[in-house]
Parts: structure tokens; sequence; C-alpha cells
């Protein structure tokens, strides 16, 4: 028997009924605000129908079989019974992950979730609030499954008796065979306005827009199907179109519609008509080309990547080139600044070593913590009246290490500058007054995704367009700083070179606590030229050096920070005693969910007492810990007697956004500027101390280390004459140099009738938001403006202005970029609207090309 017991039916059956349609409300109510009340009631019922059809087909197939022949009924009864329990947890997922980030389970992504065991440790880290999701739904089933399962039988019953077979007589074909004669009775009472509802729903369902409301309409257990949904990589290699934004000998643009969405977004798709030809291979490049440096042996017409060409499809891979990247916009013309351009002619600045150091959900509003932010803001607003100035007191000096990297010095409650000259602080800056390197505000995250940041850092290059790290089945276009010092090193050893430093070789290693197994970092990490990598697989196997670790594991992806310093300390003494030149790149992880610190680092509480802000005070106590570690690292190189021969970078790799600044919380599908917002610093203790205030990305990272090699003499004449011509490849801007926000388009005009702005070109920026192939955020360099600009039907268009609402509490939204062009010129007016439509024209033309540029054919 398929269910021993009466009741298993009903408890199944309200399972289905209670799961499906508490997930669609939830589903509903997270989009609620972007939804036109008018058309919500129109369509609301077609939204549930779907819902209502699948509890149809339930509650027919979960019914005992009592006759001969329908074994294959209660076949079909026990699949849809495995539905039941399958929307049962999905539907408790779906609560769970809500409550957790107030966002929604992208269920495509669960297969790449599922084959990593530290990803399916992040997604077990929420398993009691999915339980208790699911206790509820259980207990709501079960308490209505009876009375819910008798109605619904009922109203069937009911249903079918609008046309139910009636008695007519009783006669006899055969002898002894009495046979009653049946014919059908239609009830038009019922059947009149049954025919009217089911016509006017079927007419909303065809006649309703496809966005947002087949999105909406979607109901569990077919939603899980996403899960299965394996993208094909066989397809066509992506054409070359023409930049939206220029326009052609006529003055008109090849702008094309704007749709509802970027499916609708229709540039012209035909060829871009000019020859480039193969790229001009530089002097210095040895042949065969090293690893990194393939872009100039592809040759024109030539095939690249692993993927098979389409049979019959004439595109041919063009590279990358500098020279006809219309977003491109150069400052090496510009002279250097002028406070640098005087250290630099005294050569008092050396480099002899580069380290990167990648924090964590670092957030620039807490590196240093700043006052007036709308983070700050809340924070004090958590304490009573009485005690905010003790409040003022202790977040001032939460993070002193970056206060003094930086040179954002916080106030007390007394609006005194904090000082940090004795034993409280675990580093102390030895820099002279005025000194200590560049500054970055209002510097932008490439992409939400971790180890997407770390091409844009790494490797100046921007991320591939599509969810995780799709980018290691390719190749990355630009060379990664590993691979130029390997370059670098490749012409070591010859007659005629320079004594010194500039003589001797780089080593590059890799340093993190946690595993690199996730999304396929080691592979990365091979590809970006790391030989040398120490990772939590390293500190747990047992011929390590150190072995065994000798804290607990605090978050699923591994340990604090810790437990990497014996082998940091190895690696820096070790480079000074074997006299090589190190690049070290070093990724923080404690900052991460679940927001945990070594069980030694004392914990203060940062927030107040009103609200609940008890993730706030873990994250914020975790970047207290990443601060005291980054002093140990300087510590450490002041230790080995490099500090000022080094060059540290200190970078975030993105924000994270908590219920204090959005709804949702997190960095997966949530494109607030919280995540976006990051610490950019290019620390030497002699360098004088600048603030660029820019709105710059990771980019500018490799261009910038390159040039201040260069320009200090930190390079002999070789490889400088190689730096000095690859950092004209990549697409940020060096920040020694005044940064260009436009360009004037010398190329082309916009016709009459327009300013004389128009023949600028803004420096737009992008960023990808975390999983990478749901959103883009559209910046650009010379305006306060953001758009968020989906790349699928299920995520909404975004607008807002930074300048008025920093928080970006009260952004614009709407499901097609019609509607956000309506709001934004009712609001901001036309030249917001204008902007808007160059941004989506824009960003939709980018995020094709990058999928050109990485040859990808998903």
């Amino acid at each position: 028997m398929a269910f021993s017991n009466i009741s298993t039916p009903p408890l199944l059956f309200a399972l289905l009924v209670v799961s499906g349609l508490a997930s669609k409300t939830l589903h509903i109510f997270q989009h609620l605000e972007s939804l036109p009340l008018l058309y919500l009631v129109i369509y609301l019922p077609t939204l549930y129908l779907p819902d209502v059809l699948v509890i149809c087909l339930g509650r027919v197939l979960l019914l005992w079989p009592e006759r001969r022949w329908q074994w294959l009924v209660c076949a079909a009864g026990a699949v849809l019974a495995v539905s039941s329990l399958l929307t049962w947890g999905a539907s408790a997922i779906v609560f769970g992950f809500f409550l957790q980030t107030g966002a929604e389970v992208e269920w495509t992504a669960t297969d790449s979730f599922v084959r990593d065991p530290a990803a399916m440790k992040l997604l077990m880290s929420g398993i009691s609030t999915v339980c208790a999701a699911a206790t509820v739904l259980l207990l709501v089933a079960w308490l209505i499954a009876p009375r819910l399962y008798s109605l619904t039988g009922s109203w069937m019953d009911t249903l079918g008796g609008i046309c139910r077979l009636g008695v007519k007589e009783s006669y006899t074909l055969l002898p002894g065979n009495a046979t009653k004669a049946r014919r059908w009775r239609c009830s038009l009472k019922w059947l009149i306005p049954v025919s009217v509802m089911t016509v006017s729903l079927t007419f909303l369902e065809c006649t309703r827009p496809a966005v947002p409301w087949d999105h909406l309409s979607r109901a569990l257990p077919w939603t899980l199907l996403d899960a299965f949904h394996t993208p094909s990589t066989e397809h066509c290699r992506p054409p070359r179109i023409p930049f939206p934004l220029d326009t052609d000998k006529d003055g008109k643009g090849h702008h094309g519609h704007h749709g509802h969405h970027p499916h609708h977004w229709v540039p012209d798709f035909r060829p871009a008509t000019t020859d480039e030809g193969p790229l001009q291979r530089p002097v210095w490049l040895p042949d065969p080309s090293p690893p990194g440096f393939h872009r100039w042996d592809q040759q024109h017409g030539a095939d690249f990547g692993y993927q098979p060409r389409c049979p019959g499809n004439d595109q041919v891979y063009r590279p990358y080139n500098a020279l006809t990247d219309p977003l491109k916009v150069s400052n090496l013309g510009e002279d250097l600044l002028e406070p640098l351009q005087q250290v630099l002619n005294r050569s008092e600045v050396s480099i002899q070593h580069v380290v990167i150091l990648t924090m964590e959900s670092g957030r620039k509003e807490l590196f240093p913590m700043q006052s007036g932010t709308p983070l700050y803001d809340a924070l004090l607003e958590s304490y009573r009246p009485a005690d905010r100035d003790m409040a003022i007191d202790q977040l001032s000096r939460m993070t002193p290490v970056a206060q003094m990297v930086t040179g954002e010095y916080a106030v007390d409650s007394h609006g005194q500058r904090n000082v940090f000259n004795d034993s409280s602080t675990v580093w102390q800056d030895t820099a002279e007054e005025g000194m200590g390197g560049i500054n970055v505000k209002g510097a932008l995250t490439g992409s939400t995704l971790t180890f997407k940041s770390l091409l844009s850092s790494h490797c100046g290059v921007s991320p591939l367009p599509v969810d995780l790290l799709e980018e290691v089945n390719h190749q990355i276009y630009q060379p990664c700083l590993p691979q130029i010092f390997d370059l670098f090193n490749s012409f070591k050893g010859e007659t005629d070179r320079m004594t010194g430093f500039q003589a001797q070789k780089w080593e590059s290693v890799f340093v993190q606590a946690v595993t690199d197994t996730y999304d396929r970092q080691h592979r990365l990490n091979e590809m970006m030229g790391f030989r040398h990598v120490v990772t939590k697989e390293t500190m747990r196997n047992k011929k390590a050096k150190y072995f065994p670790p000798k804290t607990e594991e605090i978050n699923y992806f591994g340990y604090a920070e810790n437990e990497t310093w014996p082998y940091l300390a190895d690696i820096i003494h070790g480079a000074v005693e074997k006299k090589n030149r190190l690049f070290l790149s070093h990724i923080t992880s404690s900052t991460h969910h679940p927001w945990h610190t070594p069980e030694d680092f004392p914990q203060k509480q940062y927030t107040g007492p009103r609200g609940k802000h008890n993730y706030m005070n873990d994250y914020l106590n975790t970047i207290a810990y990443a601060d005291e570690w980054l002093g140990r690292v300087l510590l450490l190189l002041d230790e080995a007697g490099i500090a000022n021969e080094t060059l540290v970078v200190i970078v975030g790799d993105h924000g994270q956004a908590f219920s204090e600044d959005s709804k949702m919380t997190g960095t997966f599908e949530n494109p607030h500027i919280s995540n976006f917002r990051v610490p950019l610093v290019f620390r030497h203790p002699h360098l004088p101390a600048l603030t660029v205030s820019a709105n710059v990305t990771s980019l500018s990272i490799v261009p910038t280390i390159l040039d201040l090699l260069v320009e200090s003499g930190s390079l002999d004449a070789r490889d400088r004459s190689v730096a000095s011509g690859l950092v004209n490849e990549y697409q940020g801007q060096s920040l020694l140099r005044p940064y260009q926000t436009e360009r004037k388009n010398t190329k082309h005009s916009k016709g009459k009738g327009k300013d004389k702005d128009d023949n600028e070109v803004s420096l737009w920026n992008f960023g990808l938001i975390n999983a990478g192939g749901a959103m883009i955020s559209v910046t650009a360099s010379n305006s306060a403006y953001r758009v968020i600009l989906p790349l699928s039907s299920k995520f909404e268009y975004s607008f807002s202005n930074l300048e008025t609402d920093p928080g970006e509490k009260h952004p614009l939204h709407d499901w097609t970029a019609d509607g956000l062009l309506a709001s934004v010129a009712s609001k901001y007016g036309d030249g917001a609207a204008e902007w808007a439509i160059d941004a989506i024209r824009v960003g939709g033309w980018w995020a094709h090309e990058q999928k050109r540029i990485w040859d990808y054919r998903g």
C-alpha cells in the first residue's frame, strides 16, 4: 500500500497547498513596491493560476485507488506525493533564505553549490532558519489538512456536477443483462459564469506583458527544474557590435530601441566594419609568448579558446585591443601629480616588493569608521541619547590602523582628532608627517563576487557577466601581475644588466587562511601565475612546517588569519634572505559571514540596545580584528626591514549590506551601493600623502603599480621598457596622474543642436552583482547617477542619485526601461533620463562585448 495511514493524503495535499501558496505570496510581496497597483489587481488572479492548477492536479491524484485499473493513478499519486515534499522543502528554503538575507533563491545556481563542499557549508549555515520555516509550514498544514482535504473534495464534486451524468432510464440490451442508459445534463446556472471566468483568465494570461508577470507567476515545484538547467557552451561566437553611443557619418547613432529588458535592447548587430587586422606584436615580447601574453598570438582569423567554433560561423576571434576600445579613457599622457613628481624627481621612492592585501567584505565606510555616513548615523541611533558620546569614542577608535594608512583620522566626542602613539595599537606609523601614499575616495568594486573582483585587481580585466567563476574555462585576456613579474625574471642573468635589487628575480606568493577549492579558486590562482600558494589545505597537510593548525575553523571556509602568521613570516623573511623581490597577495576571510573572530580576540559592543543589530555587531568585531591583523602584517614588514621598499595595496573585494542599509542583506543578487564601496590605498612611507576623489574601480590597480615601478626607477632598462609599453594596454587609469573622467570624441560629432559637452565620451564603470550573471551596476566617473541593469527578466531596473541619496534609501525601480526612464524624468529631469538611456545602452553593449572578449559562447 502506498499510504499506510488514511491521514497521509490529506497532509501531503495540505503541504502542497500551504507551501506553494505561501512561497508564491512571499515572491509577490518581495516585488510589491515595483508593481503598479492597478495592474497588480488586474493580473493577480493569473499569478496564482499555475498554483491553482498544481493544487487541483494534486487533489485529483492524491487519492487512494479503489478500482482494479487505477494503478496508474496510484503511481501518479506517488510522484505527486514526492512533489509535495519537494515543494515543502523548497518553500522552507525560500523562507529561510528570505529571513536571512531578504533576497530570493536563485535555483539555477544550486547545481554549482551542491557540487562544492565549501558552498554546501555556506548553505547549511542557515539551516536553523530553514528548519524553523519548515516546522511552521508543517504545523499549519497539519492543522488544516482534514478540513482542507474535505472542502476541496466537496468543491471539486460540485464543480464536476456542473456537467454530470444523469440516469435516463433502465432497459435490457440482452436477456438477463440490465443496462442503464446515461446522458449529459449541463446546468446553465453554473456553466455560464464558469465559462466567463475561464475565458477571462485565459485572455488575461495571454495578453499580459511577459515582464514581470511571467516571472511572478512561476509556481513550485516547477521552478525547481531550474536547478537542473545546464547552460550550453556550444553556441556561436558572439559577433562584434558597434558601440551604441558612436555615430555614423550622418550623425545618426546606432542606438537601437531600448525595450523592457536587455534582450529587447536591440543595437546594430552588424559586425564592425573596421578591419583591425592582427595586434602588433611588441618587440619586447618573447616568441613563443609566455603564459598570460597569448593575446598577441591570436592572429587575424585565428581560433581561440577551449570551445569549438560553430559550423558555418564566419565570426573570427579578435582579442581585446586598447587602441579601439571605445570605453578606454587614458591619462598616461598627463603629467604626474605635482607632489608625486617632486618626490620621484628626488629619487626618494624605492619599490623592491609589492603586496596586495584584499580585505574580504571591506566597506569603505568602515576603513576607517567614518562619521557622517548613513551606516554611522544608524549605529548612533541605536544608542540612547545619554550614551552617544561613549558610542562616538568607541567607534572612533575601532579601526586605528585604517586611520593611519589612509590619513582619515576620526574625532572623539570632544571633537579632538585621534592620536595613536602608544601601545594601544599593534602597529605605529613611522612615516613622516605628510607622507604615506595615495588614498582613494570613491572606489567601487568591479564585482561583488570575490574571485571576479580578483581578476580586476590582479589582472586589470573586467570579469565575465555570467554566474560564478566561469572565467577559469577561458583564458584571461590580459597578463596578470605574477605573469608580468615572471616575464621580468626571464630577462635576468643576461649581460649588461643593472646591479642592485633591480637585477633580482621576483617571487609571487598567494596566501589565505581558507580553502581555495570553493568555486574553482585553485584554478584561478594557477591561471594568474601563482605557483606558491598557501591555503587551508596547506595548513592541514601533515607535511606542512607548522602542522597542525593551532586554532579551530571560524567559518565554513577555514581559519582566521592568525593561522597564516608563521607562513607569512617565512615568506617575507625568506625573500629578504634569498634577495628576491616579493609579490605577495593575501586575502583576509574573517569578515565573511558568519562573522566570527578567534577566541582570544576581545569582543566589544559597538551597537546600542535600540533595534536588532546582532549581525552588524558581529561584523564590526571582525572589522576590528581585520584592522588589527592589517597592523600585524605591516609590523612584519617593519621587522623584516623592508617597509620603506614595499608598496602595499589595500583594497576591498566588495562591501557587505546589512538590514541597516537595505531590505536585502548580503551580496547575492543584491545591487545596493553598500556592496560596492570599497577602500583602495597605495601605501608607501616615502610617497606623499594624497587623496584622490574619483569614481574609480580596481581596474586601476595594475596600471598604477606598473606606472609607479617605472617612474620610481624600480625596474632595470629592459623591464622598464616592457612595463612602459604594457601599461598602455590596460583598461584602467594610473592613479599617479590626474584622473580623467571623460575624453574628447574627436572621431564623431553629435550633430547640430547639441551642447558642446556632447562631444565628450564619459568614463563608464561597471560592476557585476553576485553571482555575476543577474545584474550590472553602471556608473560614470563624471556623474553621481547609478543604474542597475538586469540581464534577465527576473530582475528590475533601478536608478539612484548618490549625491542626494548616498545611502540609496530611495532608488527608483521598474520592470521596464521605458517605465524607469519616465520615473527618472519625472523626479530628476530630462538630463538624468538621457543619462539613464545612455547607461542602459552602454551597459548592454558592455555585457555583450565582455562575452566576446572572453570568447564565451554560453
